[in-house]
């Protein structure tokens, strides 16, 4: 079997182009997914999607976005952006790409087409958003031509609609990109994945596959969406009367509909509650996903109005988010919905993001306190399937490709790790398989795969409003007073310039205990007076002199307490 045309070549080796993919994300930490495909003058890029930050690192953080500035930079070679599906690991950074990059050609399902509509008419976005227009994309929309690349795509099964992996042909060869999947033979919304498609694809020679690791050490296959039908049913009948909430992603319409279609068995209307939620709803309502008439669905703002016995809540927070609806409900803080006793709380999804299980727990405990019954994977089964392939899936995907390269991708290191193993086990090289850090690259050439240049990325936070870039050094000054403190030197001045030694005040937050301390107090107090008459003898200026004292202060903290909390000095001329 060949792998792709191995034709003689028409232009000798020097002059000949590599292909070359560049993962800028979505391989050390499983979200913020984006992959660069370029060959020569043409750059196509899959997906776009934030990620979730460190809630002990990243304090006053809401999400990561990827670095674009190698796309920047290269922006008169963007042919186009195409999303494999709607997840915010996959989408939710196109907003801010757009901002920098207005004029990129997205292609995409219908459902995320939508989806970016409805993010981009919202606040600050909204002159984005009115000349914001998508190109369909999916199997049945045929070929793209775009520059030196031809993308199709096929349908693959997740935990949302028209999830699709991508066929890329290029000069060097065939690229499958697949990214979250697995093989659903009988999903809720969904066709089963277009195995045929993928078959032919392997038989006609695939130079790489790029695919999902996540679920790499899970044995078996991953269970059908289908086998949570009854399990809604089941839960809400035995509720008898009670006030009911179940949680889930809100991209999750899959989920969405079984708790939909439980509710209306069971003579109960559906509250849509979180802004997340309700838009995803309103969504795929248009799109015909939903398909349950108006009277189904109560506003939030009306559900006071209704006996909580006939109704069914549906909302946000199944990560703990603070803000989120169901934290709120939990902490008795919300504007529209009151909690019953003996409420039941369903949480219908697992806790991916870093450190999401920490705050789901202290939203479960909130719940619990006030009275009501929390029902969660850990005491009731079949709450949740993964919408990503496990071990037995992956190795029948790699079997039907028969690729000759492969880049694991969407999981992590240890995961990436992983699939090379149970890849080797099944008969494939170790030097076959590509283990992508963020900024790493992969060239082909001739048949051949090696690795590439490195292009240098750096960490993107963004504020509250998910617009609002933050800078690094403020991410770490709030890390640094979150986990040690603040130290403050005042340090009186004559009008001689002359630092007063015997007026120096220290006022120190979040560090020690002043009142306990004072040894320690009046020590710092003996060594900031001795190094700053030496310094001040060298007849420094005040900037370099504050710099240098600084320094000083947290080495000499560090050594009489093993902290390192933030030293500010300041000057004050009186």
């Amino acid at each position: 079997m060949q792998f792709y045309n191995t034709k003689k070549p028409q232009k000798a080796y020097a002059e000949r182009t590599a292909l070359r993919i560049i993962t800028l994300g979505g391989t050390e930490k499983v979200t913020k997914n984006l992959t660069v495909y370029e060959y020569g003058e043409d750059i196509i890029i899959v997906d776009c999607g934030i990620g979730f930050p460190d809630i002990f690192d990243m304090p006053g953080v809401d999400v990561l976005i990827p670095d674009f500035t190698y796309l920047i930079e290269n922006r008169h070679k963007i042919k186009g952006l195409f999303i494999t599906h709607g997840h915010e690991d996959h989408v939710g950074a196109v907003p801010n790409l757009l901002l920098e990059l207005p004029d990129i050609q997205v292609y995409a399902s219908k459902l995320v087409g939508e989806f970016l509509k409805v993010k981009l008419n919202d606040g600050a976005l909204k002159e984005l958003g009115k000349n914001f227009h998508y190109h369909l994309m999916d199997p049945t929309t045929g070929t793209v031509d775009l520059g030196k690349f031809k993308v199709s795509a096929f349908r693959m099964n997740h935990s949302i609609p028209e999830t699709m992996g991508f066929a890329i042909r290029s000069p060097e060869g065939l690229i499958l990109h697949i990214s979250d999947y697995k093989f659903d033979a009988t999903p809720v919304l969904d066709k089963p994945a277009d195995v045929s498609s993928i078959e032919r694809y392997g038989k006609e020679g695939v130079l790489c596959l790029l695919s999902d690791c996540l679920g790499i050490t899970s044995e078996g296959h991953t269970k059908s969406e289908s086998t949570l039908n009854d399990t809604f049913i089941k839960l809400f009948d035995r509720a008898g009367k009670k006030q009911i909430f179940v949680t889930t992603m809100s991209s999750n319409i899959s989920r969405m509909y079984q708790i939909m279609n439980a509710a209306q068995k069971l003579g109960r209307k559906l509250v849509a509650s979180g802004r997340s939620v309700e838009q995803m709803v309103d969504v795929a309502r248009r799109l015909g996903y939903l398909p349950f008439p108006d009277d189904f669905f109560i506003k939030e703002q009306e559900c006071q109005k209704y006996d909580q016995g006939e109704l069914v809540y549906l909302i946000a927070g199944c990560y703990g988010q603070s803000g989120s609806s169901l934290s709120r409900l939990s902490r008795g803080e919300h504007e529209s919905i009151t909690l019953e006793k003996d409420a039941i709380v369903i949480f219908s999804g697992d806790p991916n993001p870093p450190g999401a299980d920490i705050m789901v727990e202290k939203v479960m405990d909130a719940l619990t306190l006030k009275g009501a019954n929390v029902i969660y994977g850990e005491i009731q089964e079949n709450l949740h399937v993964s919408g990503h392939a496990v071990k037995g899936d992956i190795e029948k995907l790699t079997k039907m490709v028969n690729a000759k390269y492969f880049i694991p991708i969407g999981g992590s290191i240890t995961k990436m790790r992983a699939y090379t193993n149970v890849l080797n086990f099944i008969g494939i090289a170790k030097d076959r398989v590509f283990e992508c850090l963020e900024g790493d690259s992969v060239n082909f050439l001739f048949n051949k795969a090696t690795k590439g240049d490195h292009v240098q990325t750096k960490p993107i936070y963004m504020g509250s409003n998910k617009l609002e870039e933050l800078n690094p050094v403020v991410v770490r000054d709030r890390n640094q007073l979150c986990s040690e403190g603040v130290f403050v030197v005042a340090i009186p001045v004559s009008r001689k310039n002359q630092p007063m030694l015997d007026r120096v005040e220290i006022i120190t937050r979040g560090f020690i205990y002043v009142k306990d301390s004072q040894d320690l107090m009046n020590k710092s107090k003996k060594f900031i007076g001795k190094r700053l008459g030496k310094l001040n003898s060298g007849k420094q200026n005040i900037t370099n002199i504050k710099k240098k004292l600084e320094n000083e202060i947290g080495n000499y903290l560090r050594k009489e307490t093993s902290m390192q909390p933030m030293i500010i000095v300041h000057f004050i001329t009186i």
